[in-house]
């Protein structure tokens, strides 16, 4: 089964992003942003019979509720950061196969609390990484396969620093970037301080709060609304078999994208060459 051609994305929505949102929940952010997705799309929430959200954040049916919908299909996405892309995935399956027809696929939250801090519903990071394990994110567990991508590649500290310096640069005329008028040198990136040796406090990820969203129908539908469709030609999914990849006793500096890629050129019929504009999460 190939999804190329058969669903279209007819709407976005999206909240700027912030250091923290104070006083505000992750479902109010998210139902913010959905809200601009439909009004985007010029639709209510009357006409969504699907419903899709990062379960990490808020679980769909408890956005459900929050938004007085009953959505006929609904689904809970958790591949962490790919979890925006595979949901428009999800969305294309679950519309290709006749379960819905017009799905709100709806991610966000406000500043993640800290891992460490156990929680009803125990797992390995509540109970072994965050009292014992490395730190979290850019801290302890991104300088381990920084480190190890420098000792397999001879990779260098500046070249690094160049991703932080590019997307800063890419971030600098976005009204909803958190660090939009705030230019990024390479010296600035490798003169501050180490968050986790090899890594500088100015290439790590800032814990941040906002949300986005996207409304995805069917090719045939997407011919009736008023905004020009953008459809989906290609995707590809795989999995880890680590829940953290620093974990991986194979190769943690190869990351699942490797396989991805190949599957979304190969269903869309395109390669490498014919891309354009090309947008990488770290």
């Amino acid at each position: 089964m190939s999804l190329r051609g058969q669903v279209a994305i007819v709407g976005i929505g999206e909240i700027p992003t912030r250091r923290a949102y104070p006083g505000r929940s992750s479902v109010s952010l998210m139902m913010e942003a959905a809200t601009l997705a439909l009004q985007d799309a010029r639709i209510t929430k009357a006409d969504i019979d699907g419903l899709i959200s990062n379960a990490e954040a808020v679980n769909p049916i408890t956005l459900a509720e929050y938004m007085g919908v009953q959505p006929l299909f609904t689904e809970g996405v958790t591949s962490h950061g790919a979890s925006g892309a595979q949901s428009i995935v999800v969305a294309a399956a679950a519309i290709h196969a006749g379960m819905c027809s017009t799905v709100l696929c709806v991610l966000g939250g406000n500043r993640a609390p800290d891992p460490g801090v156990p929680t009803p519903n125990r797992s390995v990071g509540s109970e072994w990484e965050g009292p014992y394990g490395p730190g979290v994110a850019t801290t302890a567990r991104y300088a381990l396969l920084k480190q190890r991508h420098m000792h397999e590649y001879g990779s260098k500290d500046a070249q690094f620093a160049r991703m932080a310096v590019n997307q800063r640069f890419n971030a600098l005329a976005n009204p909803n970037a958190v660090f939009r008028d705030q230019p990024l040198t390479l010296e600035d990136v490798l003169n501050s301080r180490y968050a986790s040796e090899p890594i500088h406090l100015l290439e790590t990820v800032m814990p941040c709060g906002g949300a986005a969203a996207a409304i995805v129908t069917s090719a045939e539908r997407a011919a009736s609304f008023s905004n020009r469709p953008v459809y989906l030609l290609g995707a590809g999914g795989a999995a880890t078999n680590h829940d953290s990849l620093w974990q991986d006793p194979k190769s943690f500096t190869t990351t699942p994208v490797a396989l991805t890629a190949r599957r979304a050129f190969a269903m869309a019929g395109y390669g490498p060459k014919d891309v354009q504009l090309a947008e990488f999460y770290d």
